[in-house]
């Protein structure tokens, strides 16, 4: 086997049209309730929360981020512990609390200095479709909004929270050319 799971792509899958979208990426940005968790909120009796985010998930981000990339996340709540989540990632770019994420997505790109092409978001839900409809790549989880679903070019297998980051990141690994190269030290003798 070459290191991939069942359940996630292989570069024979990535359509030509996925793999020229995702040629010029150079930032992915993440929704965080129902992308990176799944999408359920615990609360404690205090009404603090608890979030569930999938390890896997973040090594793949790691994975990226080995490759060059940066990562972003953008939410429409605001939890303490996507703060401790993206500090232990090295995610810098945290937005909070927007109610409209476009906002946040312009002062990305006006920090960056990338262009709409460079980037690619995944989301799930109404509030995410303004900026999926801008970004170069656009990725949906299967347990989406339905009306977000159109607007994706790629809607992963893997339901958020378990798993659809990570074939997120690694179908850009493998797209680019970068897939053994980050992650050829695991497959060594």
């Amino acid at each position: 086997m070459d290191g991939q799971e069942e359940g996630f792509m292989n570069l024979q899958e990535i359509s030509p049209e996925l793999k020229q979208r995702m040629q010029p990426l150079r930032l992915m940005i993440f929704d965080v309730d129902g992308v990176l968790t799944d999408g359920r909120v615990i609360y404690h009796d205090d009404g603090s929360e608890i979030k569930a985010f999938d390890v896997q998930d973040g090594h793949g981000i790691k994975l990226l981020q080995r490759a060059g990339f940066e990562v972003a996340l953008i939410t429409g709540r605001h939890c303490a512990a996507v703060d401790h989540r993206a500090r232990g990632l090295g995610i810098r770019r945290v937005f909070q609390g927007v109610h409209v994420k476009m906002d946040a997505y312009e002062k990305i790109l006006m920090e960056t200095g990338l262009a709409h092409e460079q980037v690619g978001y995944m989301g799930d839900d109404l509030i995410d479709i303004p900026v999926m409809r801008k970004v170069g790549f656009s990725v949906a989880v299967p347990n989406s909004s339905p009306h977000v679903l159109p607007h994706a070019h790629y809607v992963t297998r893997k339901t958020g929270g378990w798993g659809a980051c990570r074939e997120v990141c690694e179908m850009l690994l493998m797209a680019q050319g970068l897939w053994e190269s980050v992650t050829g030290r695991y497959f060594k003798d």
